[in-house]
């Protein structure tokens, strides 16, 4: 399973895209779990290493890309380790 992990901030233009673009690839890939955690509800100690921007996104535990990454590659991304593998990694060079 893919876990993304979308960390976003309420005052910020681009965590807004990042928002809906996380809703719209969990409601067209149910085999992902996409999580979107409010960087305003969190510890600083409870941040992530891979946390110093919003948005961040995680996949899998690692970053995949700072700010909100482009709909069609994360699809195409998604898609492709989907098909290839039953614990995808992010995919190389895409952040």
């Amino acid at each position: 399973m893919i876990c993304l992990q979308v960390y976003v901030q309420t005052a910020c233009a681009s965590c807004a895209r990042s928002r809906a673009l996380a809703r719209e690839i969990a409601q067209e890939f149910h085999q992902v779990q996409v999580e979107i955690i409010e960087v305003e509800t969190l510890a600083a100690e409870d941040w992530p290493d891979a946390l110093f921007a919003t948005p961040t996104w995680l996949w899998n535990g690692r970053r995949y890309c700072l700010g909100t990454p482009d709909p069609d590659r994360l699809r195409g991304a998604i898609i492709r380790s989907l098909s290839q593998s039953s614990f995808p990694s992010p995919p190389k060079g895409l952040s």
